[in-house]
């Protein structure tokens, strides 16, 4: 159903019930950003946590969800969940400041809510830079839907000045330190020029790497995948698709040639092309026959988690681990692994962070146990990541595991990567990078670093 601007409707019960999906897809020659604004009875932003956008992907409930990474912008809505106070949602477009366009350059927008389209194009505007293109409202006890697309030719500074959030920019300018910006941006341009439908993805990344100082860090990132039996209806799904996308970024920021050294692992390790803009959007699918044929590749009957382990090392290293053979491991691994006067194995160089994507299903523990402590003397960091799955045995443990050079290693668990918002996943990602860079860096382990 077409919708007029100006015209608005009642939605029924069963749609109000429902989880509903409201999609922006915009055609413009730049980028523009959509954003929901959670209003209270006076049309006002009095809760920014209700201010939804690529800074801040999901409402404190996950009422209000964007998704990353999809090709436009969703938002996906529970309106049952909303808390009393809030009383209308407006959805607004707006082109990023770093664009001297208009919106009278916009191909065209297209807001989409079940059956409902309300379409627009640059020749309904002039020299505006932002849109407030629709709102979902309650009034006498229902939800209803009005489309006005509304024009404001002070962009998204004059839409937070229109729903009372004047002094959020002024907080955002001031919070960060000057020197920061320009790598965000760059991450994000890189994007919008090569991977438009990753922006927010980027974008989100950006955030996350400032609030972790990590924005002029440099390193290289190794993606390992689990690739065993169990992972099959993760694969069938599009799950590890998505774990691509949005790790792909952080590869993009992180080294300087703009890729993730991949590896598949089941019984056995295999090292597949690196993740590029060339290659990301089918690469579980296409890469090396695809994911099917990793399995078959890598003998997909067991988890076998100490030889990729072993690879990664030996391929950023240049050193093989020994055998973790009695004498090595100790008695249950707890024999001192480091001896008085002990130094690190090699030259300090640039850091290495590895993100290794695992179902559980471990059973290695020893020989993973390890290899940990053994790599504790490498510039190198793991990231493991449990998804869907259980039995994450040693990697679990890791904040546990004793007697290592320096803590190089951190886990953690997500049952559905859709269940956690994309801002909260890099969170994650990297809440322990930055202090093994500190650590690491003071004991002359890793060397220029940061740009």
């Amino acid at each position: 159903m077409s919708l007029q601007k100006g015209q608005k409707l009642k939605l029924d019960s069963g749609t109000v019930a429902a989880d509903l999906a409201v999609r922006c897809t915009v055609k413009a020659p730049f980028h523009i950003d959509v954003s929901c604004f959670g209003l209270d009875a006076n049309g006002k932003l009095s809760d920014d946590a209700y201010m939804v956008f690529y800074n801040q992907a999901a409402s404190p409930r996950e009422e209000i969800r964007l998704l990353a990474d999809v090709p436009d912008s969703q938002f996906m809505l529970r309106l049952p969940a909303l808390p009393a106070q809030i009383d209308k949602l407006v959805f607004a477009a707006a082109i990023d400041p770093a664009h001297s366009q208009t919106m009278r350059e916009l191909g065209s927008l297209e807001f989409r809510l079940g059956e409902h389209v309300f379409a627009l194009s640059g020749a309904d505007f002039s020299g505006e830079k932002a849109i407030m293109v629709a709102e979902l409202y309650r009034k006498d006890g229902d939800w209803r839907l009005g489309v006005n697309g509304q024009g404001f030719n002070g962009g998204l500074d004059a839409l937070l000045v229109h729903f009372g959030g004047a002094l959020a920019p002024a907080a955002a300018a001031t919070a960060p330190a000057p020197a920061p910006a320009p790598a965000r941006v760059s991450l994000e341009k890189r994007f919008e020029q090569k991977a438009p439908q990753l922006v927010s993805l980027a974008k989100i990344a950006g955030v996350s790497l400032a609030k972790n100082k990590l924005e002029r860090v440099r390193a290289k990132v190794a993606f390992v995948i689990d690739a065993s039996g169990s992972m099959k209806q993760q694969y069938e799904r599009g799950q590890v698709q998505e774990v691509v996308n949005r790790v792909f970024p952080l590869g993009v920021h992180f080294d300087d040639d703009e890729a993730l050294e991949t590896w598949a692992f089941g019984n056995k390790s295999k090292q597949l092309s690196n993740v590029t803009f060339g290659n990301f959007k089918d690469y579980v699918t296409q890469e090396a026959g695809g994911w099917f044929q990793w399995m078959m590749d890598v003998q997909s009957n067991t988890n076998n988690e100490p030889v990729v382990i072993r690879q990664v090392i030996e391929h950023f290293s240049g050193l093989a681990p020994p055998e973790a053979d009695a004498d090595n491991k100790g008695f249950f691994g707890l024999k001192k692994v480091f001896p008085k006067g002990f130094a690190p194995a090699i030259t300090a160089r640039a850091p290495v962070f590895v993100l290794f994507i695992s179902d559980g299903g471990v059973s290695e523990n020893s020989e993973i146990q390890f290899l940990i402590r053994w790599a504790s003397t490498l510039p190198i960091f793991w990231q493991f990541i449990g998804i869907g799955g259980s039995g994450y045995g040693a990697l679990a443990k890791l904040d546990e595991l004793s007697k290592r050079h320096i803590d190089n290693a951190n886990f953690f668990a997500v049952d559905d990567l859709r269940q956690i918002s994309e801002a909260e996943l890099y969170d994650r990602m990297m809440k322990e990078f930055p202090m093994w860079l500190k650590e690491a860096r003071a004991r002359n382990m890793i060397v220029d670093y940061e740009v």
